[in-house]
């Protein structure tokens, strides 16, 4: 079987290397960006399970590819042909390619599985959802904190009214406003 020229042998230790390195996101970002970015347990149970739920099907999608791309090699090889070997030869670039990222998939379904084994609870959907006011007010208070930081004071009128809306902040309209604003215009 002959391949098309490699700029850099496959036995050429930069391999393992790149092996090594193979994880989209680190331990750390898992941890601190994807799940901690969330203010309650509860919250951060369900994103480490929703995160785990698209990598488990993104690698059972990526072997049933894998086994799709081999028995179009077999076939684009059979042929015979010139230009249909080359398609081979493509294809198997490609399957390296998804060799290694499926490495870093493996390994970010490892820290995550490490995540959720690590939850003192394992929260129900009802425990999850009744947990909701408690994280959006954490979370667009803590959003409002750090506007008002980052703007010597100002806070975004979005964030405003996200408090507004969980009934965390009243518009003060009595009658005495409304009739001030009124003559007003």
């Amino acid at each position: 079987m002959e391949n098309l020229p490699s700029v850099i042998a496959t036995d050429h230790p930069i391999w393992n290397a790149l092996k090594e390195i193979q994880q989209a996101r680190t331990a750390f970002q898992l941890e601190n960006f994807v799940v901690g970015q969330h203010d309650t347990p509860e919250q951060k149970y369900k994103q480490t399970l929703l995160e785990l739920q698209e990598l488990i099907f993104t690698l059972r999608k990526v072997e049933l590819e894998t086994k799709k791309a081999e028995i179009e090699i077999d076939r684009l090889r059979a042929s015979g042909d010139p230009i249909d070997e080359i398609n081979a030869q493509i294809k198997e670039v490609d399957l390296e390619r998804t060799a290694l990222a499926r490495i870093g998939a493996v390994k970010e379904v490892q820290v995550l599985l490490s995540i959720w084994e690590s939850f003192e609870k394992h929260y129900t959907a009802e425990e999850i959802e009744a947990n909701q006011m408690e994280y959006w007010d954490a979370r667009l208070t803590r959003q409002a904190h750090l506007e008002a930081i980052g703007s010597n004071g100002a806070v975004n009128w979005g964030s405003l009214d996200a408090l507004r809306q969980i009934g965390k902040l009243k518009l003060v309209e009595d009658d005495a406003q409304m009739a001030e604003t009124k003559e007003l215009r």
